[in-house]
């Protein structure tokens, strides 16, 4: 069965950072980029972190058998963003080592690319994103809040995260991109470089709590992500897919239904 445009999606998975689904995140901003021409798929898991990923991903990607049967989507793009948990410090319970992070990363990507996979999907494009930087002070200032908010129940919370080391896990998932051959954003660079260093009060403007983004922030993230898309995935343009349904004005208002039945003609001509 061969794919048409309204079965096509993007599909953004990841955690937190992709769950959101706020005005100016990245789920919106691509659903306003696609509109009328590929549904955006939000499989973000907020607190998630790569070990816990692997397992969900089978159960939220098809499986080629469900595809080949039109029983899902065709994956178009699929974006992976996950470290941001990962880099949380050792002993915390969302905690993944440094060099199981990163065959978490590859073992993801080779699902989707390794033909011997249930999951093998040669038609979905690939992009990685890295760990965002993070505003230590501004993130436990946020834990002790939201504690307080419930009451102060259990012991106060405490630092669990370090710059440094949710840097080296962003570097690691740049490393993991060049070996695999699929394309990143960088948006721990990408921050950086617009906030003009990594000083808190450089990168407060794009995080509301040390660590989640705000609207400025994705607004970074979108930039870099539809540039690259464009660039090394040009047939995902939105430019270059087609609308779906005919425009309005192309509409026959005296037979209104003859333009969609030529909609519907087209697509069962081309899954035969």
């Amino acid at each position: 069965m061969a794919s048409a445009a309204y079965t096509d999606a993007i599909m953004l998975f990841g955690d937190s950072l992709t769950q959101a689904w706020t005005d100016g995140s990245l789920s919106q901003r691509m659903a306003e980029y696609y509109s009328r021409r590929c549904d955006i798929v939000n499989r973000g898991f907020g607190g998630y972190n790569s070990d816990w990923a692997i397992p969900v991903f089978e159960q939220v990607f098809a499986t080629r058998e469900a595809r080949e049967k039109g029983y899902a989507q065709n994956v178009k793009l699929i974006t992976i963003w996950l470290g941001a948990n990962d880099a949380t410090i050792p002993g915390e319970p969302q905690c993944v080592p440094l060099d199981r992070y990163k065959s978490n990363l590859v073992k993801l990507i080779k699902l989707i690319k390794e033909p011997s996979s249930a999951y093998y999907s040669p038609d979905t494009k690939i992009v990685l994103i890295n760990a965002p930087p993070i505003i230590e002070n501004d993130w436990v200032k946020a834990r002790v809040e939201k504690w307080e908010s419930f009451g102060s129940t259990g012991p106060k919370p405490e630092q669990n995260r370090d710059k440094r080391v949710t840097k080296s896990y962003a570097e690691a998932a740049i490393e993991i991109a060049k070996e695999q051959q699929v394309p990143i954003v960088d948006i721990w660079t990408a921050i950086v470089d617009v906030a003009g260093g990594e000083g808190d009060d450089q990168l407060a403007p794009y995080f509301y709590d040390g660590l989640h983004l705000t609207s400025e922030g994705y607004a970074v993230l979108f930039k870099a992500l539809s540039a690259l898309i464009i660039d090394r995935y040009p047939e995902l343009d939105p430019e270059q897919i087609p609308m779906r349904m005919p425009h309005w004005a192309d509409v026959d208002l005296g037979n209104p239904r003859e333009a969609f039945n030529k909609v519907k003609q087209g697509r069962l001509a081309g899954e035969l």
